[in-house]
């Protein structure tokens, strides 16, 4: 078994959709549409707003974890994840750590201050492997305008 993980490049598109189809399918979300899924292809091809790590196991995908750096952390930057999943088939193999310790590689090249990540709060899975690897665990309060309500929302900050 050989764990590897790098950037995404434009010829991991395929690889790339079908961990997240699988993703989608593991926190029961429904499927991506074509256009939908074209739009994240263009964006990760781009460069712009989002940034993959890709997790292979013996060649195969096995894992990807979405990032982007942020501000502000203390006076500097931070890298913040916004999902790590690793195909259910596989975990337990390091794919997870492989993930999370080249993004630690990545913050540290940045000169982020810090790195950080969420998870669900019913997702007790995830927070019992950054439990098991020492992470502590803040106090944050997450907020969220879904898109169908972006209209409304806008709305009413101008009243």
């Amino acid at each position: 078994m050989t764990i590897s993980a790098r950037r995404y490049a434009p010829a991991d598109a395929e690889a790339f959709l079908a961990l997240n189809r699988a993703c989608l399918r593991h926190y029961d979300i429904a499927a991506a549409t074509s256009d939908q899924e074209a739009r994240l292809i263009a964006l990760l091809d781009s460069g712009r707003h989002l940034t993959c790590e890709l997790a292979f196991d013996d060649g195969h995908p096995a894992g990807f974890a979405m990032w982007t750096l942020t501000f502000p952390a203390e006076a500097g930057i931070a890298l913040f994840m916004k999902e790590l999943f690793v195909d259910p088939t596989t975990q337990g193999r390091g794919i997870g750590k492989a993930l999370l310790g080249r993004l630690c590689q990545i913050a540290k090249a940045e000169g982020c201050k810090r790195f950080d990540w969420q998870t669900d709060g019913n997702n007790a899975k995830a927070q019992a492997f950054y439990g098991a690897l020492g992470v502590p665990m803040i106090d944050k309060i997450s907020y969220r305008v879904a898109d169908m309500e972006l209209d409304s929302f806008a709305e009413r900050l101008m009243t």
